[in-house]
């Protein structure tokens, strides 16, 4: 309302004092009662005060009766979201005012949601009626309904039940049809919607429901390992069913776990509605259930000057070292015993040498002894076989403060001792597993220093105690998150080039198991830590990645500046590469036939933070699956028992020449084990395959099978990198030469 008061004027206050009397009337109604008296008390003294300044004559207010409310009237009182209703405001002989600003008598509203509507009637400046009962329009409409269908996936023409949820009233579905569920055949995919009514009002349309129309295909069955030991058990997967895979024995799923006592034949099937498929292909599962007793010698002896014996010479010596798998050297008559710490150098005792398959299933122990004669100018245990520590950082956790760390012992080592620069504290010094709470001061410099020693065996003699220094890392809590890169090492079978010289490969397997993506991924490997420090010489190194990704240039893995195998490389979130790593090596002057090394890899993260990780065996990067690879990191072990004899290795060779004359025109395989199957890969320079055979019969002479190349003239003369898989488990990694 606007009022045109004149200063120092009775007319225009008395105005101002009526209208806003009658206006103070209209809203006391909603006051409580003390309040509503006192506004009126305050009310009648400014009235009064009005009344007291001029002696001016009183004059006729402008609106001496007050007009009344209107009335409303509408077509409607409950409708539909988007109907319309007209309203008329009955009684008002002046101007009406909508509470929606509107100034007609009548007007036509279309409410979304329930709203309430009022009017006043106004007649002249300052005078305006009090508001008009409120006028309530019901919105009705209902929600739409949820649609969920029996079967998301069905058999063409098979019946699938759709239900509607939500409502109610009555259903409405996009067919025409009416009630709460429907029953369709479709013969195609396709999507399904409804509507409710409810009061004379309909809702929007539902969330489409999609039933897929599929007809159900053979499935492939895949099993993690075919031949297991008695007692194992064994993964079963069942690939391309949309379905549901029903098994042989009755089983329904797509994976499952089996424990067969004897070997056993799998199949499935695929169902959909009442549509089934073809029977998959047979998945035997074969069952090593007799444990053998292998035949190697039990007698070892020292040979002058040395005091120790070598426990691998009794597998070397004998017709057990034709038998392909692992040697496990333990202190006991089980598998789980305490290893023996140098094989290669044990004193006078009893041990037990046990056998592993590629399969994982373990011989009989066998016990041997070791017998040591005493030597004229005898060469000290001590020295022949010095003490050594191998240790590493397992895992740090920030809710205990801790950091978890492990040690090995090798050679003449008995024990040791953990020593740190940190402020905080060593739980147990003594131990081979122990766990250091780090202080705040350490947290502030970011890490901390630990020295690993043995005691001197001989005091004043010729031998010492073994010394070595493991760093770990400690970020601050409030950083940002490092992301998470892994890296794993598997080494393959060695293949024996001559009486001394050894080839022995390595997949390395770099994962980024964080969120974003990583640059400037390197990957190292010192070979001097692992063969050069125990007399081996590197005689050769070869390298290959997968597509996309850079190998350093003059690798040779012998020094601080040669040890990147890859750098300057990005690894999207999730993704992983794989590096194929050869080495000849020479053990001639070795001093031991077990080898062990460790891989690192680092890279930049997105907030600018380095992360690294210390590689683990095998062939995944977090093999306890925790989400840590950081926690992972058991050196890759080889262990030599001798260079092969006639017929008791695969011969694979260096290369062939396909250019027709007869001679060496094919890629010949040799030696291999009666009953074993060959796979074959080829790939390119580029990690393009150019081959494969899963049953390969020494004939491949140069001609790509897999796209690419000329199959005329067959591919490119040049390097190439190969994987041999045996039936037997037995894998090989190497590189061969085409030359025409």
């Amino acid at each position: 309302m606007n009022f045109d008061i004149k200063e120092g004027t009775v007319e225009a206050r008395l105005s101002f004092y009526f209208a806003h009397f009658f206006l103070l009337g209209c809203m006391t109604q909603f006051l409580p009662k003390p309040l509503h008296i006192l506004s009126h008390w305050l009310m009648l003294l400014g009235f009064i005060s009005t009344l007291g300044i001029t002696n001016a004559p009183a004059q006729t207010s402008p609106c001496p009766a007050p007009p009344t409310p209107p009335v409303i009237k509408g077509s409607a009182s409950a409708v539909c979201r988007g109907d319309s209703v007209r309203l008329t405001a009955l009684g008002c002989i002046g101007t009406v005012v909508w509470s929606t600003n509107d100034t007609l008598p009548a007007i036509t509203v279309r409410p979304q949601r329930t709203t309430k509507y009022t009017a006043i009637c106004r007649l002249q400046k300052g005078c305006i009626s009090c508001f008009a009962e409120v006028y309530t329009i019901t919105v009705n409409t209902p929600k739409a309904p949820v649609i969920t269908p029996d079967n998301t996936i069905a058999c063409p023409n098979d019946n699938v039940i759709l239900s509607a949820t939500g409502c109610t009233g009555t259903i409405l579905w996009s067919n025409g049809s009416s009630g709460n569920t429907l029953t369709v055949q479709p013969a195609q995919t396709g999507a399904y919607q409804a509507s409710c009514r409810e009061s004379g009002c309909i809702s929007t349309p539902s969330l489409p429901a999609l039933v897929r129309i599929e007809t159900p295909t053979r499935p492939l069955i895949q099993a993690d390992k075919p031949v297991i030991c008695a007692g194992q058990s064994v993964q079963l997967s069942a690939v391309g069913c949309a379905g549901s895979t029903v098994w042989s024995d009755g089983y329904t799923g797509n994976n499952r776990m089996v424990s067969p006592a004897q070997t056993t034949v799998y199949r499935a099937i695929c169902r959909i509605g009442t549509c089934k498929s073809d029977s998959s292909e047979r998945q035997t599962i074969q069952v090593q259930s007799t444990a053998f007793r292998p035949a190697v010698a039990t007698l070892a002896q020292n040979g002058c000057p040395y005091q120790t014996a070598d426990l691998s010479r009794l597998i070397q010596e004998s017709p057990a070292a034709t038998l392909k798998g692992s040697w496990l050297f333990r202190t006991g008559p089980s598998a789980n015993a305490p290893a023996v710490q140098s094989p290669t150098a044990v004193e006078s005792g009893t041990f037990y040498i046990i056998f592993q398959d590629n399969n994982g299933c373990y011989s009989e122990p066998v016990a041997v002894t070791a017998v040591i004669s005493a030597c004229r100018n005898a060469i000290p245990v001590c020295i022949s076989n010095p003490a050594r520590i191998v240790a590493w950082v397992d895992s740090l956790d920030f809710q205990s403060r801790a950091v978890r760390v492990k040690a090995q012992l090798r050679g003449t080592a008995q024990s040791l001792t953990w020593q740190t620069t940190g402020s905080g504290l060593i739980v147990d010094p003594a131990a081979l597993t122990t766990r250091y709470l780090f202080s705040d001061a350490d947290q502030q410099r970011g890490s901390v220093e630990f020295t690993l020693s043995t005691p001197d065996p001989d005091g004043s003699g010729p031998c010492t105690g073994a010394t070595t220094k493991l760093t770990a890392t400690i970020p601050a809590q409030n950083a940002p998150s490092a992301e998470l890169i892994g890296l794993s090492k598997k080494a393959f079978d060695p293949i024996w080039v001559s009486n001394s010289v050894v080839e022995v490969a390595y997949q390395l397997t770099v994962t980024n198991q964080g969120k974003n993506t990583l640059t400037n991924v390197q990957v190292s490997d010192n070979l001097t830590r692992a063969f050069a420090a125990s007399g081996a010489v590197i005689r050769s190194v070869t390298i290959r990645t997968d597509a996309g990704w850079t190998t350093a240039a003059g690798f040779t893995g012998q020094n601080a500046d040669t040890t990147l195998l890859a750098a300057n490389n990005t690894l999207a979130a999730g993704a992983s590469h794989t590096i194929y790593l050869t080495a000849g090596i020479d053990i001639g002057q070795a001093n031991t036939l077990t080898f062990e090394n460790s891989a690192w890899a680092t890279a930049t993260d997105v907030n600018g933070m380095v992360c690294r990780d210390k590689s683990t065996n095998g062939t995944s990067p977090d093999p306890d699956r925790n989400g840590n690879p950081g926690d992972n990191d058991e050196p890759t072990v080889i262990t030599l028992h001798a260079a092969s004899t006639e017929g008791s290795s695969v011969f694979i060779p260096e290369g062939f020449s396909p250019n027709g004359d007869g001679v060496n025109d094919r890629f010949v395989i040799q030696q291999v084990p009666a009953g074993v199957r060959v796979d074959l890969e080829v790939f390119n320079r580029w990690g393009h395959i150019v081959y494969r055979s899963q049953d390969y019969r020494n004939d491949w002479d140069g001609q790509p099978n897999q796209g690419v190349g000329s199959t005329s003239a067959g591919v490119p003369d040049g390097t190439y990198f190969y994987i041999v898989r045996l039936s037997n488990g037995r894998e090989f990694t190497r590189f061969m030469t085409i030359n025409r």
